[in-house]
């Protein structure tokens, strides 16, 4: 039923295993392919949101103003967020790694299509509604949607002594249909995506967080 809304954002330094769940479907998706071509970071087209298959159950956004970037993210979905400052440089960004242990001025080449670093490690572009989400039923929990393809995972906690879950679910446009059976919800319960919350048919809405 609609109250199923109720219980239902990569490091290149870091050489972490891609965790096995998520990164074993979504990621092995050819993503990666031939570099699309040199793309002007600073018009804007930088700016959104991105995968990183060393953390695939989390996110990172970017923002752009000016020759500044902002880069937040999590690495997991219950790890604390941060937040990352860049400089544009032609078809790249310059990356301050420092608060998470890294160099102070990491280029990331930029594509139009995703962001690759010295190491190899390229984040992909993704779907808008990539993000960290709030839920006005339990507002001490969280929930992460991913997103790459047409797949998606939501990972969730209603609270934070509450076990941890993860929904499957698939892309349809700017919307996600969600496989809340898990938690006892419906098999496909539509999440429309406004641009800054998924709204869902009983009303409940999440408003992104990041």
């Amino acid at each position: 039923k609609g109250s199923a809304g109720r219980v239902v954002k990569p490091q290149a330094t870091e050489g972490h295993a891609s965790r096995r769940s998520f990164a074993a479907g979504v990621f092995a998706l050819p993503f990666v392919g031939a570099m699309a071509g040199a793309a002007d970071a600073a018009d804007g087209a930088l700016a959104g949101e991105y995968l990183d298959p060393n953390h695939p159950r989390g996110f990172r956004t970017v923002t752009v103003s000016g020759n500044k970037a902002t880069i937040v993210g999590k690495d997991e979905p219950d790890r604390p967020t941060w937040k990352l400052n860049g400089e544009i440089d032609g078809n790249g960004v310059l990356i301050d790694f420092r608060p998470k242990g890294g160099p102070p001025n990491l280029l990331g080449k930029f594509d139009g299509e995703g962001v690759t670093f010295p190491d190899g490690n390229r984040w992909p572009k993704t779907a808008a509604i990539v993000g960290e989400y709030s839920d006005p039923n339990h507002p001490d929990g969280f929930r992460v949607v991913t997103a790459l393809k047409d797949q998606a995972l939501i990972v969730g906690a209603d609270g934070p002594k509450d076990a941890q879950w993860k929904l499957a679910g698939k892309m349809s446009g700017d919307n996600v249909l969600i496989d809340f059976s898990p938690k006892g919800g419906p098999k496909d319960l539509l999440g429309k995506f406004d641009g800054s919350g998924i709204v869902f048919p009983d009303g409940n809405r999440w408003p992104k967080v990041n």
